[in-house]
């Protein structure tokens, strides 16, 4: 999947925000749980496997037994945390950087689980254009969405490798597929290595990676993550904590039989390429708890880390605390 299809640009953030008091949520006001009750899950791209453990929760019937119909949306223009804080989803997929921008927003949303471990994207270029470092990328056409986190990483990972990111030629190309960009149109993308990297990798096509996760500890986090509003949260914890133990069951069963879950997710979504889903599940596998005791953790050291880091690079004017925006409450 392309990185920046995840992103939104923070000014977006302020304009949703005066949208946010005319928003009404479909859960009511309530503590009790009805016999079977929809709740909405709000993807962030099309389905792929960072979504698994929702599809297999679906199919093997978690959330039946939780007295939930699980509705699973396809993304819009707006970010699944805009339309989650304004109560138009229950919950959604997003990331540290939404999160972080939608709390300078005053928009209210909080994490309660980190999906992966750890942040698995890289910036990618095929082989053949023989790059050996970030220094020859000076140059070369990178291909994303001209916001200002791309600039604003390029230039830090640049800069720590003694490269120039002014001599990048960055190019807004908005929604691209790897694989024919980068034969005409750019040289070089962000994206996932469980997901556009490996499918390279399975067509035959050797690439070159440069991972900021796996160098600097400010981009060391979970991605991507879970989120719901603050307003269901404290209307409906019952809820909250039904919907998070039947994903959780999804995900544990995926790490521990990743060939199963990729079956039933392609029993739900046929038109996937099964090879990809299995061998995405398979690199997956272990990385979706990691370390952690629990999958789902949220260490909030991580993200004080990387929001520090956006402070730093003038993306946002405040670092809000992480207890404001993160949760480990409803995983246990």
């Amino acid at each position: 999947m392309h990185f920046f299809l995840l992103r939104l640009i923070a000014v977006n953030f302020v304009i949703l925000s005066f949208c946010y008091a005319l928003a009404s949520t479909e859960i009511k006001n309530t503590n009790q749980i009805p016999k079977m009750v929809t709740v909405s899950l709000l993807l962030d791209w099309k389905p792929n496997t960072n979504h698994i453990g929702f599809y297999v929760a679906k199919a093997k019937g978690f959330y039946k037994e939780n007295g939930i119909e699980l509705k699973i949306l396809n993304p819009t223009q707006t970010t699944s945390t805009a339309l989650v804080g304004m109560n138009r989803a229950d919950f959604g997929v997003s990331y540290a950087n939404n999160l972080i921008y939608a709390r300078n927003s005053k928009i209210p949303v909080k994490a309660i689980a980190g999906i992966v471990s750890v942040d698995t994207s890289c910036f990618v270029w095929r082989k053949s254009l023989n790059v050996k470092s970030l220094k020859q990328l000076e140059g070369k056409r990178y291909g994303g969405w001209g916001s200002p986190e791309e600039n604003a990483t390029l230039n830090f990972i640049m800069q720590k490798n003694g490269a120039d990111f002014s001599k990048i030629k960055m190019l807004t190309t908005g929604v691209q597929d790897f694989l024919p960009a980068t034969l005409k149109n750019v040289d070089f993308t962000w994206e996932y290595k469980g997901w556009n990297i490996l499918a390279a990798q399975l067509n035959k096509v050797e690439v070159e990676t440069y991972c900021p996760s796996e160098h600097f500890a400010e981009f060391n986090k979970p991605s991507p993550l879970i989120i719901t509003s603050d307003k269901l949260i404290k209307d409906n914890p019952k809820l909250v904590h039904l919907f998070m133990q039947a994903t959780k069951k999804g995900f544990e069963y995926s790490i521990n039989n990743p060939i199963d879950a990729a079956n039933e997710m392609l029993n739900l979504l046929p038109e996937l390429d099964a090879k990809l889903v299995k061998e995405s599940v398979k690199y997956l596998a272990p990385l979706y708890k990691g370390k952690n005791i629990n999958w789902g953790y949220l260490d909030f050291k991580k993200f004080e880390v990387y929001s520090q880091w956006m402070k730093k690079v003038d993306l946002i004017k405040n670092i809000p605390l992480p207890n404001e925006y993160l949760s480990n409450d409803f995983i246990n």
